[in-house]
């Protein structure tokens, strides 16, 4: 191509050389890094992939089958109108009345068809002694006869000494199918004495099983297995009910919890074991596939690599030598030049002139850097609280570099042993203007630093909380700062603090989060101004009580007008959830349960409440800061309802009589499925009859009346709750989120999401 011997000088040679060992190791290397770290990330991934098999199988089985199973005793065995054929036989016995035992019997048959995935629903109910499934019906009355009953499946209802309980396979006549099977005492509890009836709801095997088909990769095997190691269900049918408990690997899967992965020889094949626990039983979900078969490809895309890599390195240093060969006549000239720079007059001045150019160059990035340390000085403090924020929401890698310089910058010096969260609210303090809300905090946090040995940073987060963040070395002297605030504070205020932990940047988030659940359960604590989160012990509070069952009475106490009813009742509620023993969702769902009940009664009593009080009294009672208040108001309420006198609406009128039936029953039912059918059953009148006249009486039809409700409900779940709008879509009932964003897009002009932004804005 060229001779190189013949025209290579000292300093070409050497450029040659370097180039050479250059461009070894700027490809050979990395490139050998790469195939190794490749090859990890590739068996890695391989192996997650195994593991999300197994995720996938997990959220198929469990949210299209077991949670709507669970859920199905709620629904249908709930109190409500239209579940009366149901729920009527938990209290009273109806062995002897052939109509009601069809009745029940015909119910219980439609149940399947709704859900394709069921085989048949089951209920012994106690009142009675009466058993009846939804193919047939059968009943043992209290002399003991038996007409049409397996005793030993009756037994099995019978004695279910536990709320509720998953059996494994086993065949069902006359149909001989294979099922799987949901037991649950009514109510949930263990007690035997108190049941009044056990619900047993059969799954078809072959629905998890066609599951399961669907969705192994080439290789692999998946299967379901009890906390027993009883097969449940496999991709092959003829290993189902095989109890593997002696397995050596079964072993292994038995003591492992949740998710996880791990290698164990299956049958003499040396294997990777993923697995899941299911979130709603001891149900694990386990994916088996042989090492061999998973890491056979990652050993040839190795092996193709390497030959890449080795022709990719001769083409380099091919083109390597023939580009520096290229390139020594130009650097040639250029060394020459700078060889004889000073040797003449033009040349000195031309020399002059290139370095006055570079002094200029030099200068003005001088002046740049200058223009921007100022900027930076002046949006430090904005760029601090942006900082904090995201250190407190756990956006940050404290391993970072970049965090690392930008926290010297900031001058955040977080370089003691301890840290904790503390969040402040200030009551009435909203329109007092950023610059007051400012000053406040710059106040009461000089007066804290100096109460003891320590380092601390604030913000305010996005609902105008304080929030600061303290790192120390010694004990967090709560109190004192608690004394120190109050003394600073003129109004009412809530000081919450998070738990101390050891200092890194995921504790700070932890505790942050933490505090602000301590302002959360101010609520239910009126009394108190300073909340630590280890006093609220989470863990031990209940997330259900009966409150349900109290509140239900203030419909009655409200019609009736007694007076001294409803402030009993509402004085129990108040007591029963500044107790400490419930959750605060469970507390602020009750109160706003007692909320709905009395607006519900009084729309059923032709009272308007919104005309007579002035404003909604759902919303006024969400900006209610404590129970204490919220319960005294909502009595001030019920007694102005039940001191009213309507004048305006006569008794005659049926359609407007039949108006505030409806609309009673869509807002007491609008979270649950709300059909034209239910709505006949819940005021009593015919279907066909409902259907001819509900636009002459409500204006619309009633899917367009219904979807105009729950787009309100939803406009108010968006604005008022931090539930994504897939939660508030099937809140309502709708089981695609695009459909519901295509609703209220029609109905208010933009997406929920764009609706919820601009509320942020």
């Amino acid at each position: 191509m060229f001779n190189i011997r013949a025209r290579m000088s000292t300093i070409y040679s050497r450029i040659l050389l370097f180039n050479i060992l250059l461009v070894i190791i700027l490809s050979l290397v990395p490139q050998l890094i790469y195939i190794h770290y490749f090859s990890t990330a590739y068996n890695q991934e391989i192996n997650r992939q195994s593991t999300q098999d197994v995720n996938k199988l997990k959220y198929a089985v469990d949210e299209t089958i077991l949670d709507r199973v669970i859920r199905l005793v709620n629904i249908y065995f709930s109190d409500i109108p239209s579940n009366e054929v149901l729920a009527y036989p938990l209290t009273h016995d109806i062995s002897g009345n052939g109509y009601k035992i069809a009745e029940v019997s015909n119910f219980l048959t439609d149940i399947p068809y709704k859900l394709n995935f069921l085989q048949s629903v089951e209920v012994w109910y106690t009142a009675g002694n009466i058993y009846i499934n939804d193919k047939y019906n059968s009943y043992l009355d209290s002399a003991g006869s038996v007409k049409s009953v397996d005793e030993a499946w009756i037994n099995v209802l019978r004695t279910m000494n536990t709320p509720n309980r998953w059996l494994p396979p086993r065949v069902t006549a006359p149909s001989n199918t294979s099922v799987i099977t949901y037991i649950s005492n009514i109510p949930l509890i263990d007690s035997l004495a108190n049941r009044q009836a056990v619900v047993a709801i059969n799954i078809k095997e072959s629905a998890i099983h066609n599951l399961i088909q669907s969705s192994p990769t080439d290789g692999e095997v998946l299967f379901v297995v009890d906390e027993t190691g009883k097969v449940l269900v496999h991709s092959d049918n003829q290993l189902v009910g095989q109890n593997w408990n002696q397995k050596d690997y079964m072993a292994t899967l038995l003591q492992q919890s949740d998710t996880g992965t791990f290698e164990a020889s299956v049958d003499g094949v040396q294997s990777v074991v993923s697995f899941s626990k299911s979130k709603y039983n001891n149900w694990k979900y386990v994916s088996v596939i042989s090492i061999d078969t998973l890491y056979q490809k990652s050993q040839q895309l190795k092996r193709y690599l390497l030959i890449t890599t080795i022709i990719l390195l001769t083409v380099s240093l091919l083109f390597s030598i023939y580009m520096t060969h290229w390139a020594n006549k130009p650097l040639r000239s250029i060394i020459q030049t700078i060889r004889n720079l000073g040797s003449s007059d033009g040349h000195e001045k031309q020399a002059k002139n290139e370095y006055t150019m570079l002094h200029q160059v030099i200068d003005r990035v001088s002046h740049t850097i200058t223009d921007l340390n100022h900027q930076m000085e002046t949006n430090k403090p904005i760029i601090r609280d942006k900082f904090i924020m995201r250190l407190l929401q756990g956006d940050l890698d404290q391993t970072d570099p970049q965090v690392a310089n930008m926290e010297a910058t900031l001058e955040l010096h977080f370089d003691r042993e301890k840290t904790a969260c503390m969040a402040l609210k200030v009551f009435g303090a909203e329109g007092i203007g950023l610059k007051n809300e400012m000053m406040i905090q710059y106040s009461m946090l000089q007066h804290v630093e100096e109460l003891g040995n320590y380092w601390l940073c604030s913000t305010m987060d996005n609902v105008g909380h304080i929030i600061v963040i303290f790192n120390y070395s010694h004990t967090l002297d709560k109190g004192k700062i608690h004394s120190s605030i109050s003394q600073q504070m003129k109004g009412k205020f809530v000081l919450g603090f998070g738990s101390e932990y050891d200092h890194s940047y995921a504790n700070i988030a932890q505790s942050y989060t933490e505090a602000c659940e301590c302002l959360n359960y101010a609520f239910i604590m009126p009394t108190e101004s300073c909340i630590s989160y280890e006093d609220l012990a989470i863990a031990q509070r209940k997330e259900h009580g009966s409150g349900l069952q109290i509140i239900e009475q203030l419909s009655v106490a409200l019609r009736n007008r007694n007076q001294e009813m409803v402030s009993s009742i509402l004085d129990i509620l108040r007591k029963a959830l500044v107790s400490g023993r419930y959750h605060i969702d469970y507390c602020r769902n009750t109160v706003f349960d007692a909320i709905s009940i009395i607006r519900t009664t009084a729309i059923s009593m032709d009272i308007d409440l919104e005309r007579f009080l002035g404003y909604d009294i759902r919303d006024y009672g969400r900006k209610m800061d404590n129970v204490a208040d919220l319960t005294d108001w909502l009595t001030g309420v019920a007694v102005q309802i039940m001191e009213y006198h309507t004048t305006d609406v006569t008794d005659d009128d049926p359609g407007t009589a039949l108006e505030r039936q409806i609309l009673a029953y869509i807002e007491q039912n609008i979270y649950n499925e709300i059909s034209l059918s239910s709505l006949s059953e819940g005021i009593h009148m015919n279907s066909s009859y409902v259907s001819r006249i509900y636009k002459s009486v409500m204006g619309s039809n009633f899917s367009e009346h219904l979807a105009g409700i729950k787009m309100k409900h939803a406009e108010s779940l968006l604005r008022e709750t931090d539930l994504s709008i897939k939660e508030i879509a099937a809140k309502l009932g709708y089981t695609s989120p695009r459909y519901f964003a295509n609703v209220f897009k029609e109905n208010f002009g933009c997406t929920p999401k764009s609706y919820r932004d601009s509320l942020d804005s």
